[in-house]
């Protein structure tokens, strides 16, 4: 019995050296693959780390910190040397970056240090109270347009027509105004220094038609047009674009220090000075002009401001998001027709005006009851035209109002749903309906490219600062803006620049006819134009 007892432990024994062997021989293995895989893939040779000086800091914490050291394939070296051509690396030294984002926050603090000069908010002051003064409406901003181009042949900026009296002016960073993006010393001078990769361009745009509004403040420099107003602001839109296009001459005069040359070339800012944005899609007949077809240089985004008169942006804010920010809207007219006779005797005839008021209160279904409460839908029927007499039933009721939505799909299909609905009602009533949105040209909504909005914070957190409340997320409006239409076409970011100011009387909202602009908030709007210009091209890549 004992020397089975025996047996048995001496085989269990057994058994476990055995398995612990295969264990280590399972590890050796994995191990010895680990460093011939490694070696094999990393060789020493293709391992680079900066050199630390002799006798200097081997064991020293602070050394160590400001000491980079990297480590990489030989591949991937190479890899990254031909991406280095398109877009700078960025390397974090002492908390630091360098090379384009170095050249970002110096052109920033550039910026904001001009903004803050007091000749040159004066000039914004005197440039925008003059356009106060003159407004034009859409279409006719002539006097409006003459005035932006003396103010560009100050600063020596070339300027074409676009839509006139639409204005496309060009700040080239290399100097070059050509538009051809081949800089100083370009393919004429024997060796190109620009090359396709580094033809970047920014379009900065500001609206400037009046609205025919009569004033109602007590202004110096109210209006002197009669029954023709900036309610909207745009005269302080243009002033900020025109501020942005000095401050923008100011950094480019200021050397190297601030811009490299390797930053400039091949760079070229775009100041789009848009008429008719109240409702004549000007947007759209600038960017289907010959002269914005034949830019040499597409631009990679675009930006815009607007003055924003209301509580939650007090002046010295800035507010954008990522997505719609504002809704597409349409004008529609609806015309019934049915057939007339006297009052008395309404059998014998068909009722426009009974037709046309069901069309009022059934539209009102698709908001309420076929949009999901998560979107957002707006119908108002603003006009209601039928008639000339009591005792004479009208041969025609036509009914007009505005369609508004935040997305854009939504916006196609209640457009299609307004149509459906209107012609069901004419057709139970024995009226025919006809709908119509070509008395206005339909804004579609104003999408912004999320890393544009994302970009133009970090921009606004430089100009504005950096507190809470400064820099804010802001909900989408129902309000439309026709540069939806830049949005469309290149990847662009609407923001609001804050004007509430009740210490001045700025609280009327926008098309009021006692609307204030709060003039301290141009500096800053100029600022944000140049600085998402600069800050973008500084860059170097046509990407964010």
């Amino acid at each position: 019995m004992t020397t089975r007892i025996r047996t048995t432990t001496t085989r269990t024994r057994n058994r476990k050296r055995k398995a612990s062997f295969t264990s280590l021989s399972l590890f050796n293995a994995f191990f010895f693959f680990f460093v011939f895989f490694f070696c094999f893939f990393f060789p020493k040779s293709s391992w680079k780390a900066e050199a630390v000086p002799d006798g200097e800091g081997e064991n020293d914490p602070e050394n160590e910190k400001n000491t980079i050291k990297r480590m990489t394939s030989s591949k991937k070296n190479n890899k990254t040397s031909n991406e280095n051509e398109e877009n700078d690396v960025t390397v974090v030294v002492d908390g630091r970056t360098s090379s384009s984002s170095l050249t970002f926050d110096a052109v920033l603090a550039s910026i904001k240090r001009f903004s803050l000069e007091s000749d040159f908010e004066l000039d914004l002051i005197r440039q925008r109270r003059f356009l106060h003064e003159t407004p034009e409406l859409m279409w006719n901003e002539r006097e409006t347009a003459s005035f932006i181009k003396k103010e560009l042949e100050k600063l020596g900026i070339v300027y074409e027509d676009a839509a006139e009296p639409g204005i496309l002016a060009r700040i080239p960073l290399d100097g070059d105004d050509d538009d051809d993006g081949e800089g100083e010393g370009g393919s004429g001078s024997g060796e190109s220094t620009t090359t396709e990769k580094n033809k970047i361009a920014v379009l900065l745009r500001a609206d400037m038609d009046a609205l025919p509004v009569t004033e109602e403040t007590n202004l110096e420099f109210k209006s002197k047009n009669e029954g023709k107003m900036h309610a909207c602001g745009h005269d302080g839109h243009v002033a900020m674009l025109l501020g942005a296009a000095k401050l923008i001459k100011k950094v480019l005069e200021s050397g190297e220090e601030i811009l490299p040359d390797e930053a400039r070339r091949g760079k070229v800012v775009y100041l789009l000075f848009q008429p008719a944005e109240e409702g004549g899609a000007g947007a759209k007949k600038m960017l289907e002009s010959k002269t914005m077809r034949d830019m040499k240089i597409r631009p990679s985004t675009a930006f815009a401001l607007h003055n924003w008169p209301y509580a939650e942006t007090p002046s010295g804010s800035f507010g954008t998001r990522g997505g719609t920010i504002m809704a597409g809207a349409g004008t529609f007219e609806i015309t019934v027709t049915g057939r007339g006779g006297h009052a008395a005797v309404p059998h014998k005839n068909v009722d426009a005006v009974v037709c046309g008021a069901k069309i009022v209160t059934d539209v009102q279904t698709i908001v309420s009851r076929k949009t999901s409460a998560l979107d957002s839908v707006v119908v108002t029927i603003s006009t209601f035209h039928a008639g000339t007499v009591s005792n004479v039933m009208p041969d025609e009721a036509k009914l007009t109002g505005t369609l508004r939505s935040l997305q854009p799909e939504t916006f196609r299909w209640a457009m299609d749903e307004l149509s459906r609905v209107a012609n069901a009602v004419g057709l139970a009533n024995g009226c025919e309906v006809e709908v119509s949105f070509a008395s206005r040209e339909v804004y579609p909504p104003t999408v912004n490219d999320a890393k544009a909005a994302e970009f133009a914070k970090r921009v606004a957190r430089e100009i504005f600062g950096k507190e809470e409340g400064k820099v804010l997320d802001v909900a989408p409006v129902m309000p439309a803006e026709d540069f939806s239409f830049f949005a469309n076409e290149y990847p662009s970011v609407m923001n609001w620049i804050g004007s509430y100011n009740l210490d001045i009387g700025a609280v009327h909202p926008l098309h009021s006819a006692k609307f204030i602009l709060d003039e301290s908030i141009l500096k800053n709007g100029a600022a944000a134009h140049a600085g998402y210009a600069l800050g973008f091209l500084a860059l170097n890549s046509t990407k964010f």
